[in-house]
């Protein structure tokens, strides 16, 4: 992992923080830890960003409607293989 180190912090913002951190009942490096990952997460806009990037990578996208229309015919056919293997013809099967 990586460090930090921060030189010539007022004295006022370093008592703030550290009363911050007191009041959340951690220590001063973790709470100050905490805001750099909450600051460093990436933006709305970079991630649709690499979204896009992700999605341009992707050979064929489909609708939800086809992914639908795919799932319910995979499940009509794995149905029917089911019915096939116990030897129910579909004019057997019961009503």
């Amino acid at each position: 992992m990586g460090q930090i180190l921060i030189r010539n912090i007022d004295d006022a913002v370093h008592h703030r923080l550290k009363a911050k951190a007191a009041e959340k009942g951690v220590s001063l490096e973790a709470y100050v830890r905490g805001l750099l990952l909450e600051n460093a997460k990436p933006s709305k806009d970079e991630l649709l960003s690499r979204l896009a990037e992700i999605r341009a990578m992707t050979k064929h996208v489909i609708s939800a409607e086809e992914g639908q229309r795919i799932i319910a015919e995979s499940r009509a056919e794995l149905e029917n293989r089911h019915d096939f293997l116990l030897g129910i013809a579909a004019n057997d099967a019961p009503e």
